[in-house]
């Protein structure tokens, strides 16, 4: 199993925690306070994936997992002490979240001669999606692509429409944390693909992606290719109606400037009017063929720009 970028994931979760998957462990809502200081000190240091106070002092410890660890329990009950003795609580929630694609193997107690210890062990794949899908919160909705899905188109297009809606600098760290979930999830990432290479889809985000990026995210790369393909072909089948009036090589020039221009709105948004003109004055095949890949490769907007 590819892994999740779970440091990426607990960045939301500390931003903006799961408000709706909070209310789905405790069964209620709540008003709660996150504390910022988790760092828990003894002979090695610790630091708890997240903790939150609740409002009766009670506190809620959650732990991120995405692959099965044997020694998972007594992790949980170091944390059970650390936790403990730091803040003094009322009671303690301790719940671990298993993100695995593979079964759940994890144990949630450890047993002793007198005693036993026992904390929540949660596979993410038994909470319905739709009932984080319907929450306001982006980390609720990007963690509903973990879950049981039942309507896996429902559950891109909804994630889609709230990255158009996020601050334009944190776009492209939801997408890829978007992304990275679409990887464990393969149906995700064939509904990622069909809804993005659709005729009437226009790109929500302006995002600038490495070479590197693009090829570790083969959804992401496919629909660039599936771009480039596409972009070709309808350079040469334009090159053929065209010829029939005007010539082969005219028509094949026309569909190729169109590409370069198709690739660059895809790519980054939008094609302003100067660079649209820039590239219709391009009457070079290879030229233009040499401009559609630097198209596909560049990081950003600018690297297109000087180009000419």
């Amino acid at each position: 199993m590819e892994k999740i970028k779970t440091d990426l994931l607990l960045k939301h979760l500390f931003k903006n925690p799961a408000t709706k998957l909070i209310e789905i462990i405790l069964g209620k809502k709540v008003n709660w306070q996150l504390l910022q200081d988790t760092d828990l000190k003894i002979v090695k240091n610790r630091e708890a994936d997240l903790v939150v106070k609740l409002e009766d002092n009670t506190i809620l410890h959650i732990e991120i997992q995405s692959t099965n660890d044997p020694s998972m329990s007594y992790r949980m009950f170091e944390y059970f002490y650390l936790i403990t003795d730091k803040y003094k609580p009322k009671d303690l929630i301790q719940v671990c979240i298993y993100l695995g694609k593979e079964p759940l193997k994890m144990s949630d107690k450890i047993q002793f001669s007198d005693w036993t210890y026992r904390y929540r062990l949660i596979d993410i794949k038994d909470i319905s999606c739709k009932e984080l899908i319907t929450s306001q919160n982006i980390t609720d909705k990007l963690l509903a692509g973990l879950c049981k899905i039942e309507d896996p188109k429902f559950y891109v297009e909804n994630v889609i429409k709230e990255i158009k809606k996020a601050n334009p600098k944190d776009r492209k760290e939801l997408f890829t944390l978007f992304l990275e979930i679409s990887k464990i999830r393969n149906n995700i990432e064939e509904e990622i693909r069909s809804y993005i290479t659709q005729e009437d889809f226009e790109m929500p985000i302006t995002i600038e992606w490495t070479r590197e990026e693009i090829e570790s995210y083969p959804v992401l790369r496919d629909v660039l290719k599936i771009g480039k393909e596409e972009g070709f072909k309808e350079g040469i089948e334009k090159g053929i109606q065209e010829g029939l009036q005007q010539g082969l090589q005219q028509g094949l020039i026309e569909g190729l400037r169109q590409s370069v221009i198709d690739a660059i709105e895809f790519k980054f948004g939008y094609v302003g009017y100067d660079l649209k003109e820039k590239v219709n004055q391009i009457s070079d095949v290879n030229q233009l063929k040499e401009l559609h890949r630097k198209v596909v490769l560049a990081n950003s907007l600018d690297e297109i720009v000087s180009y000419f």
